[in-house]
């Protein structure tokens, strides 16, 4: 299974880094353009769910690269339980974000 949610966080985020490939920015700011580019509302669910939103997107990209390189003395969250909910709450928002990026109506879903 943790194996399964590592796949699952690394593919996100790599769906993030794709996203704004053409954007010459780094990891973390391309995830915080991703969250500034949420509809407001889900921001602020974002922020009452993970609290400070700029610790969490620096403990998501502190994970992937610890995941991908393995260089980083103590991943930023290595809790197997606070690692699956850091990925359903990212997997949430990554679909909210496609939503809106298609134009889907969210209050319609």
């Amino acid at each position: 299974m943790i194996l399964s949610i590592i796949h699952k966080v690394l593919n996100r985020i790599l769906g993030i880094e794709s996203y704004f490939r053409n954007e010459r920015l780094t990891l973390r700011d391309k995830i915080n353009k991703f969250i500034e580019e949420l509809p407001e509302s889900y921001r602020e669910l974002l922020s009452e769910h993970v609290g400070n939103t700029d610790d969490w997107i620096g403990k998501l990209v502190s994970t992937r690269v610890f995941l991908t390189h393995g260089d980083r003395e103590n991943m930023a969250v290595s809790n197997p339980y606070k690692l699956v909910q850091m990925t359903k709450k990212f997997g949430f928002m990554v679909r909210i974000f496609i939503f809106a990026d298609c134009k889907i109506n969210l209050n319609t879903l």
